[in-house]
């Protein structure tokens, strides 16, 4: 048996994914001004993230694909966040923060794209 892309693991991946590295960001943000480009570029990364780790449609491969993503982007970007908090502009999130977002988004979109797939071969 191949591998099956899970839409519905997908799209639950990318909400979670999204919302969390929103929420994640907002709540490490010291800036009250114009926070929209930061705000859609953390959601833009938790979307992608989210549900590449969802399409596998397993809750423990999606769990560990968010994980790894999410880690990948944290070191990949970590520069950028060191740059924004010498500005003064946000504390740097943890590592384990990040990366239980993208094992919760990865892991919630898999289960999900698992019940659908269940449902869906029942007769």
């Amino acid at each position: 048996m191949g591998f099956r892309v899970s839409l519905a693991g997908a799209l639950t991946g990318a909400v979670l994914g999204g919302l969390g590295r929103t929420l994640l960001t907002m709540a490490h943000l010291q800036v009250t001004g114009n926070t929209g480009p930061i705000l859609f570029v953390a959601a833009a990364g938790g979307i992608i993230i989210g549900g590449l780790a969802g399409m596998s449609g397993r809750l423990v491969s999606g769990a560990i694909i968010g994980a790894v993503l999410s880690a990948l982007v944290y070191f990949g970007a970590y520069p950028i966040v060191l740059l924004f908090h010498a500005l003064g502009a946000l504390l740097p999130a943890s590592w384990p923060e990040v990366v239980a977002i993208g094992a919760l988004a990865g892991g919630l979109g898999g289960a999900a794209g698992q019940m659908a797939a269940r449902r869906g071969s029942r007769p």
